[in-house]
């Protein structure tokens, strides 16, 4: 993203409070992309025996998870990272998202971003050896380094090595969770990033990346998930990848849908005000 849109604390406090049970109340719509598991004490359970972990009580770990997943929710993007990474890898999938929303949303040079998001590849890759089972252990690590790719500079040569770990763990993830409709839209989002900065031919070479690809996990992920904003923003910014950035009208319909939907957190209700700004 080109640009970086602030929504001030207190008005994402007052829009999006999860306080007590209210988090689980929404905990379905909130992650109907990733399909992040409900953080209660049988899952905490589970995550006990992970490296770095501080706690030695399921319930415990329970709402500390709960706790990092409502600073996130709720726009506090850098608390919720700092409170995940607190966690040891069993915080690792909310730190990671909300690693990725700050730098998104929050640090306005690519340069930043890029260099953020990759003091969190180390864990997500330990995510991924932690949990390999887990859709979103590979989920997360791809994610980051697809932002990490993404903001490079443009005469900036690939990792060929890097591409294909950042495609395996896509491919991974919708392998174990074919519904998984941030992972579809992250693999668009991947075959477009390729080809716009590859050309059609060299995409196709390094990664099998091409353009039919690209829009049909788009579509998946929007079918998916139809009423989140980041589905169709990430539609229009790989759109104009895929049209050497020459505006065409689906990418204002794809810029338009996102500005218009009602965000579910302060993540979507940043998504739809990024998408206000490219109708400017």
């Amino acid at each position: 993203m080109s640009k970086s849109v602030r929504l001030p604390a207190p008005a994402a406090a007052r829009a999006f409070d999860f306080g007590g049970t209210a988090l689980y109340a929404a905990w379905k719509q909130l992650h109907i992309g990733d399909l992040e598991p409900w953080p209660d004490a049988q899952r905490a359970a589970a995550l006990l025996a992970l490296p770095g972990q501080p706690h030695a009580d399921a319930s415990l770990l329970a709402d500390a998870m709960q706790d990092a997943w409502r600073a996130y929710h709720a726009g506090e993007f850098e608390a919720a990272r700092a409170q995940g990474m607190a966690l040891g890898v069993a915080g690792a999938s909310v730190a990671i998202k909300a690693g990725c929303a700050h730098a998104r949303h929050m640090l306005r040079e690519a340069a930043a971003r890029r260099q953020y998001v990759g003091n969190l590849i180390p864990l997500g890759e330990a995510l991924r050896a932690a949990l390999p089972g887990e859709a979103n252990s590979h989920y997360r690590l791809a994610g980051v380094m697809l932002l990490h790719l993404q903001n490079m500079a443009p005469n900036a040569r690939l990792d060929n090595a890097q591409l294909q770990v950042l495609h395996t763990a896509l491919q991974s993830a919708l392998q174990l969770a074919p519904r998984h409709a941030e992972a579809q839209l992250a693999l668009g989002a991947f075959h477009a990033t390729l080809v716009g900065r590859l050309g059609a031919i060299a995409a196709k070479m390094s990664c099998g990346a091409n353009a039919t690809a690209a829009e049909h996990h788009l579509e998946t992920a929007r079918r998916l998930m139809p009423a989140n904003p980041l589905a169709w923003l990430e539609t229009g910014n790989a759109l104009l990848m895929l049209s050497g950035m020459r505006r065409g009208a689906a990418v204002s319909e794809a810029f338009e849908r996102a500005a218009k939907l009602a965000p579910h957190d302060a993540a979507e209700a940043l998504d739809t005000a990024w998408a206000r700004m490219q109708l400017l």
